[in-house]
Formats: C-alpha cells, structure tokens, sequence
C-alpha cells in the first residue's frame, strides 16, 4: 500500500506560499474503468496499491485561505526516484506549467523533448484571489520498487 505517498519530500513549495496563508494537499489516484448501465467509463480512485508499470495521477489542491490576494506564487515539486513523470501530463487551470530537466535550476515549457528525466516540475500563478481554491497535478509512471515512496 502506498500511504500518504512520501507526500512530505514528494511536494516542495516556495516561501511565498506560507505568507499568503495558501494551504496545499495532495492525493494519488489510479484510472481504472467501470461498467455503469452497459456503457464502460474510466476513473480515478484512491490509491490503495502500486506495482511497477502503474501510472498514477498526483493531485495537488491549493487553497488561499486569506481575506486577501497572493501574488507571484509557484508550487515545485520533484520527482521521486523510482518514478518517471509523464510527459505532457501536467495540468492546472490559471497556472503556466514547467518542467525541469537539471535538478530544478532552470524551467522550460513541457513541449521540449530530452534525453534526460524530467527531474522537477513547476506551476507559476500571477495571482490566487482571496478564498480561492483550485487544483494541479500530473502523471507518474512508477518504474521500479523504491521504499520511499511508502513513508
């Protein structure tokens, strides 16, 4: 069972998030389809069980709990080892999504092709209003058995 996800060194956040009172979580979900009245439909659950080859869908929900606006806010989060990020997958409404293929030193658009892993991953806001909720997220491929995703 994959609990809580290695959530703490799965999810990095800059500084300007604490100061705006914006408030994360995060979950891991799995597609799977289903047969409701003969029509097959596909979902996403909670994660209760990973192997090697599952692709799961992290979602990050943030919230600006503050009576005012926060400015000039990026969520970052890195790449587990044992884990391969989907490319393409990243997706978050209001925000310009990055990647970074050096450790997080610098961010590109996720249209460029590379050799190398994407290493972190980047969701940039102008601006989140006050009490404003929403969400962002991405897919992982897990490759290979790693005991830290399972703190």
């Amino acid at each position: 069972m994959w609990r809580k996800l290695g959530l703490v060194s799965l999810l990095v956040l800059s500084n300007h998030l604490f100061a705006g009172e914006i408030e994360l979580t995060m979950r891991a979900e799995k597609e799977s389809t289903v047969n409701v009245n003969g029509e097959i439909l596909t979902v996403r659950q909670p994660v209760k069980r990973i192997n090697v080859g599952d692709v799961l869908t992290i979602v990050l929900n943030y919230s600006n709990n503050s009576p005012d606006d926060t400015f000039n806010i990026h969520i970052d989060n890195p790449i587990p080892a044992g884990t391969r990020f989907v490319l393409g997958s990243g997706f978050g409404k209001d925000a310009t999504f990055l990647v970074s293929y050096d450790g997080g030193v610098s961010y590109v658009d996720d249209i460029h092709i590379s050799k190398k892993p994407v290493t972190h991953l980047r969701w940039l806001f102008d601006s989140v209003p006050a009490h404003k909720k929403g969400e962002v997220g991405f897919k992982l491929e897990i490759e290979r058995a790693n005991h830290e995703l399972f703190r």
